[in-house]
């Protein structure tokens, strides 16, 4: 009889720290959860492409968390850790386009990236030739693309000012917006009023140099090189051509 009743209370004393252990109210907080997106994708210009195939990917994951954008542009990345997280967009034939900073929280549902970027095509906008003239208070540039711009193909070129001729999409004082160029050669006039605007004094020496680059230039603020980067620019240019400043 004793025999039983220990037997008895053994059982018990099991069962009751089984079910202790698998008590569903006892809750396990979440370390990873999914992120969300979606792009639009473009040619050099403004002529829409599929939008899949792009590559998603958490930057600096390991395992690496990244997932591939379907025929309407979403990507879904799973089981991505908590924190703060950067994205790298990648495709092939693209410029790498950059986001800083996702804000990745627990939650019951994905967290939704909610900026939607437009990203284009790397250039195929060669610069073959650049001049550089002042004439009275104007500076007119000069820069001749392969392929030529023409009304019914427009190409694009950004321009890049600094005090010294090495000057380049990194190596600036100025950059211009995406410039179309629908003649060849293109030409930008800058008046007096303009290049002071910009910080380059009267009787300076200015250096310009220009690229061919993509209506949807993938353009992108790096905090940690404190710069803008320009993914789709042509590297096929010349010389920086230089001018005084009226």
């Amino acid at each position: 009889m004793i025999r039983v009743l220990a037997f008895v209370l053994t059982c018990t004393v099991l069962a009751t720290s089984c079910n202790t252990n698998d008590d569903p109210a006892v809750d396990i907080a979440p370390n990873a959860s999914d992120i969300s997106g979606s792009v639009f994708l473009y040619g050099e210009g403004t002529e829409r492409t599929s939008n899949e195939g792009m590559t998603v990917t958490v930057e600096n994951t390991n395992p690496v968390k990244s997932a591939t954008t379907d025929a309407n542009g979403r990507f879904l990345i799973k089981d991505v850790p908590l924190g703060t997280h950067n994205l790298i967009f990648t495709k092939s034939g693209y410029g790498t386009f950059k986001m800083f900073d996702i804000a990745h929280v627990a939650d019951d549902r994905p967290t939704a990236v909610t900026a939607i970027p437009s990203l284009g095509t790397l250039s195929t906008t060669q610069i073959t030739a650049l001049t550089a003239l002042t004439v009275g208070s104007e500076v007119t540039i000069e820069a001749t693309t392969n392929p030529a711009g023409n009304t019914g193909n427009s190409r694009y070129v950004r321009f890049f000012l600094h005090n010294a001729a090495n000057v380049s999409d990194v190596f600036h004082t100025v950059y211009s917006p995406t410039l179309v160029s629908r003649s060849n050669p293109f030409v930008k006039t800058y008046t007096r009023t303009e290049l002071n605007a910009m910080g380059f004094a009267s009787g300076s020496t200015v250096f310009v140099r220009v690229y061919g680059d993509s209506y949807w230039s993938n353009q992108y603020d790096d905090p940690g090189l404190d710069r803008r980067i320009f993914p789709n620019l042509n590297p096929t240019t010349v010389t920086a051509a230089s001018f005084v400043v009226p």
